[in-house]
């Protein structure tokens, strides 16, 4: 299906925000992305922009965007955490809206868990039937967030005793990971950020969002994980599913995008 893709800008916070509209012709819907982050947002580029492009030809727009101090939009990235990105992600909704369409999200790892956090707003703020988020997509959610940071720090110490070997000193790595900004596996990351995104937990959170919401594990297994039916299981309309496919957030290079797209767009045509 033709489309067109248009480097586009809006404002959040006082901040310019800069990413590209995937514009297919007469558009049942349009995407929202919310990228992974830090190293990930940067190993997860080329899948995102093939997953826009696979969704423009099935019918669906896609709007990628920058969070603020990331890729191309303004600001440092050590000077924001996730609230800020939140209101990111609310503001590229209402730029999308501005498409006539309904809009959904479509989340990545942390952006999965963000998008997960934004679509429980839009309930919250009790918004109309059209105006919110109609569909919401998870891949691979950071389900528990403190989880995700050990895990996360604890790669940076392995990288550091790698690279300095015998003048490693793990004491000094803890007591930076404790300072107002830490090594996040090479981004700089102020301890707000960190404490805002170990608080994430949505295994415990009551999910109320009520739209259609695909929950998909990527992984060595063809199958959804535990963890993956029981956040989808969390939803009034929640499917989960799996794929086997590398991580492709932990890579860089080519990665085949088939599977989690392929599943995606399955899902979809299921809905209609």
């Amino acid at each position: 299906m033709p489309h067109r893709e248009t480097p586009v800008s809006f404002e959040s916070g006082g901040v310019s925000l800069h990413g590209v509209l995937h514009r297919a012709e007469n558009a049942r819907g349009v995407f929202v992305f919310c990228h992974p982050f830090a190293e990930e947002k940067k190993c997860a580029h080329r899948v995102l922009v093939e997953t826009a492009r696979a969704l423009c030809d099935h019918g669906y727009s896609a709007l990628r965007f920058d969070y603020r101090g990331c890729g191309d939009s303004d600001g440092e990235f050590v000077e924001f955490a996730a609230a800020a990105w939140l209101e990111d992600i609310g503001k590229a909704i209402q730029f999308a809206q501005a498409e006539r369409v309904p809009v959904g999200l479509l989340g990545v790892r942390l952006g999965a868990t963000l998008a997960a956090l934004t679509a429980e707003e839009s309930v919250a703020a009790g918004e109309a039937p059209g105006t919110g988020v109609e569909w919401l997509i998870l891949w691979e959610p950071v389900i528990v967030g403190a989880q995700y940071v050990s895990q996360n720090l604890r790669r940076s110490q392995i990288k550091a005793m790698l690279t300095d070997k015998e003048s490693f000193d793990a004491a000094s790595v803890r007591a930076a990971h404790e300072g107002e900004v830490l090594d996040f596996d090479g981004y700089r990351v102020a301890q707000d950020a960190r404490r805002q995104i170990e608080a994430m937990r949505l295994d415990t959170m009551q999910l109320a969002y009520p739209g259609s919401t695909f929950v998909l594990g990527i992984s060595s297994r063809d199958q959804a994980s535990d963890k993956i039916v029981a956040l989808a299981d969390k939803y009034p309309r929640g499917t989960a599913g799996g794929v086997r496919q590398e991580p492709f957030w932990n890579k860089i290079g080519l990665v085949d995008s088939g599977p989690a797209v392929e599943a995606t767009l399955r899902w979809l045509e299921g809905l209609e």
